[in-house]
């Protein structure tokens, strides 16, 4: 679906690299097998260093994680997609220099523009997931916390057993 199995086949991918499909399986592939990974991480180790001090809410956490695939998925539907097929096409009709040339561009300013609600949907989950981590570590600096004043957010919730 995210367009790695499209990239393999050599045919394909001798005319393709370069192009907008590139940048779908790049954003979807490292982001899915490194950002994800690297933020579940950061939560589990979140979970841990403040230990017995505070109880661990995965709320915030829950809908940063869905709202930064929420936008992933809409780059793809409306930036990556939109655009990569056309140019591949391109590549194969006129060849890869008209494909990434500003004639191409000027002819997909639309979708282009298209980029602009998953930019702003992955924004909104990473400015959560900041909030989040500075209400998780409020525990650990007290003084900052204060200074911060993050006292006025919601009190953590305690987790089910």
């Amino acid at each position: 679906m995210f367009g790695g199995g499209t990239l393999n086949a050599p045919l394909i991918n001798y005319y393709e690299h370069g192009t907008f499909l590139t940048l779908n399986h790049a954003h979807t592939a490292l982001f899915g097998a490194f950002g994800l990974l690297a933020i579940g991480l950061v939560y589990f180790c979140l979970r841990f260093i403040a230990g017995e001090r505070a109880p661990f809410s995965e709320r915030i956490g829950l809908w940063a994680f869905w709202l930064y695939n929420f936008g992933l998925a809409l780059w793809i539907a409306l930036n990556f997609f939109p655009i990569g097929w056309p140019q591949l096409s391109a590549v194969y009709e006129h060849g890869f220099a008209y494909a990434r040339s500003v004639t191409f561009y000027n002819e997909t300013l639309f979708w282009q523009w298209m980029r602009l609600p998953g930019d702003v949907v992955f924004a909104v989950a990473a400015l959560l997931m900041a909030l989040d981590f500075i209400i998780k570590l409020g525990p650990l600096y007290p003084a900052v916390a204060r200074r911060l004043n993050v006292s006025h957010l919601p009190p953590y919730e305690q987790p089910a057993e």
